[in-house]
């Protein structure tokens, strides 16, 4: 049976923490949209209040940024693109940020209103966009209050040198904290999934246990059944495994173990799920695999077993064989079903004198 050649991923691939990083996006998003709900609403107030004092560039930006971000909002609810929602607010409110600060808001007091951005900044867009957008409208305010004078409002000196500096802490803090915020949150989820893996992993064999079908995989078929259904189940039972045990030892038995495991890696596709369902019982899962199709692949798998020759610690050739049963999943709530079935073809083969595959499609092979 030659080694398959498809395209796919390995069963550890299947492992995924979205519940860690769904936390992070919900951080994310609560802190751009409260700040967005306040913006609405302090922005409002401003222009309604203060519509015949303020500059008609800082009225027209103030108006601009509301329907940005009410604009934002809707196209949030209706394509859950936090990103680029977050990117683009946040630029909108740097604009306003400059406007306000070329125009000088009501009595000259625009720079008090700043101090927000490097914090809101860096919650609502990491550290990367926070620090390009932060040191921006710094470098902007810097030019308008330092610059040439094109019009824009005179601030006092010692005014001026206040809001650098405080502008420049604040920045300094909210980068100090969310990247260290973002370096625990890595190191937590590199954690997790260590933990993940290792407790949906067999330790002698290094491939998937039983664990991993029945608390991750079943649930990932039953969310996504678009990607594995129907799919095909496998029962392999190694033949006459205690004799081997008995004769070689257990230290062979094991390398039996870990030989099968890399046989059923190596000739089964990388789409499929192979794992150690206990003792030398193992498990294939074939997703979107009819059983008239497994059956074949099973058969096929089950020739290539019995070629193999496996060493013993004094070089004598021990060949195995394998018996399996095969059943097809329609729906994840029949997996049990299913593996019953399965387990009946087994026992089936094995009765029928080992070293055979048996399915409700082909009977006996």
């Amino acid at each position: 049976m030659p080694k398959k050649s498809v395209t796919g991923q390995s069963w550890l691939s299947l492992i995924n923490i979205d519940k860690v990083y769904s936390s992070d996006k919900q951080r994310q998003a609560f802190s751009l949209f409260t700040m967005i709900a306040i913006a609405i609403i302090v922005i409002s107030m401003l222009v309604v209040f203060n519509y015949t004092v303020y500059s008609p560039i800082l009225t027209t930006s103030l108006i601009a940024v509301n329907i940005t971000l009410i604009s934002g909002t809707f196209y949030f609810i209706k394509t859950a693109k936090l990103e680029m929602v977050a990117l683009i607010s946040m630029c909108i409110v740097f604009i306003m940020c400059v406007a306000l600060t070329y125009t000088g808001g009501k009595e000259n007091t625009a720079l008090y209103w700043l101090m927000f951005y490097p914090v809101v900044c860096f919650a609502s867009l990491g550290v990367k966009h926070g620090c390009r957008l932060g040191l921006g409208l710094l470098l902007c305010c810097s030019v308008i209050l330092y610059g040439p004078d094109f019009g824009q409002v005179n601030y006092g000196g010692i005014e001026k040198s206040r809001f650098l500096a405080s502008f420049t802490l604040v920045f300094i803090f909210s980068f100090i904290g969310e990247y260290f915020r973002h370096k625990s949150h890595l190191a937590i989820a590199d954690i997790t999934l260590a933990q993940t893996q290792d407790a949906y992993t067999d330790q002698l064999t290094g491939g998937a246990n039983r664990r991993f079908i029945t608390a991750h995989f079943l649930k990932l078929a039953a969310k996504t059944p678009e990607n594995y259904l129907p799919f095909s189940i496998l029962l392999l039972d190694l033949d006459n495994f205690k004799r081997l045990n008995d004769t070689y030892g257990h230290d062979f038995g094991d390398t039996v173990l870990i030989e099968f495991t890399k046989l059923l890696d190596s000739q089964f596709p990388n789409s499929a799920v192979k794992a150690r369902y206990g003792g030398e019982e193992f498990v294939v899962i074939l997703p979107k695999e009819t059983a008239p199709v497994a059956t074949k692949l099973a058969d096929d798998f089950r020739q290539c077993v019995a070629k193999q020759a496996i060493l013993t610690s004094d070089n004598k050739r021990v060949f195995i064989t394998c018996s399996i049963g095969v059943a097809q999943v329609d729906n994840v709530d029949h997996y049990s079903c299913a593996l019953k079935q399965a387990d009946e073809y087994l026992y089936l083969a094995k009765e029928q004198g080992r070293n055979k595959v048996v399915s409700n499609h082909t009977g006996t092979l």
